[in-house]
């Protein structure tokens, strides 16, 4: 009877505690500005004239880099497989040209690889942008890369970029995950990726 009775007096104390609390907050609000209206459903749905394309932007420093994945979308699996784990730098739509070939050649796609051009912008014939990436390996249900730095070192011009791969999931899937990216300026430099 008696861990009744504690139960009951417990309880009155907290109902107690509870409503005093509530006239606090009540006299904390009282002279609060009106709150702004919550928009309605209506008003949070983008029209068409809203939606944005999403196009490959320049990045602020210091990852002054552009996502060229998009380039490297027509090599099949196989061959993104047997290549994964070596950097790729081209400094020149030639360059570009022979790595399609290599695709080819190497006989891994069923079909010719479908080819996409990459803007390396020259300057007085020079080009002033470099493509550079690789494809990585893991197992899982996904993986991504993170970049981790991006140093630029104007001196010994060298610009090298460390990643991690990160596979999430526990599932047994072969992986192979794309980092490709547009660099700008820095077509004389060393460029590195380093995956740890």
């Amino acid at each position: 009877m008696l861990p009744r009775v504690l139960y009951v007096r417990e309880l009155k104390i907290s109902i107690f505690l509870a409503f005093i609390s509530l006239i606090f907050c009540a006299a904390c609000t009282r002279d609060a500005p009106d709150a702004t209206p919550t928009p309605t459903l209506s008003e949070l749905i983008a029209t068409p004239t809203d939606v944005l394309p999403i196009t490959p932007t320049w990045t602020s420093l210091p990852f002054a880099f552009v996502d060229a994945n998009s380039v490297f979308e027509g090599i099949c699996f196989e061959s993104a497989y047997d290549a994964a784990g070596r950097v790729f730098v081209m400094r020149s739509p030639e360059a570009l040209t022979a790595l399609f070939d290599g695709s080819d050649n190497s006989q891994f796609c069923p079909r010719p690889v479908t080819r996409h051009e990459f803007d390396f912008a020259p300057v007085g014939g020079i080009p002033t942008r470099a493509i550079a990436g690789l494809w990585s390996r893991g197992r899982g249900c996904d993986a991504r890369h993170e970049v981790l730095s991006a140093d630029q070192d104007d001196i010994a011009r060298t610009y090298i970029i460390r990643l991690r791969l990160v596979t999430e999931g526990s599932c047994d899937y072969e992986l192979v995950r794309p980092f490709w990216i547009g660099i700008n300026g820095m077509n004389d430099y060393d460029i590195r990726i380093l995956v740890g």
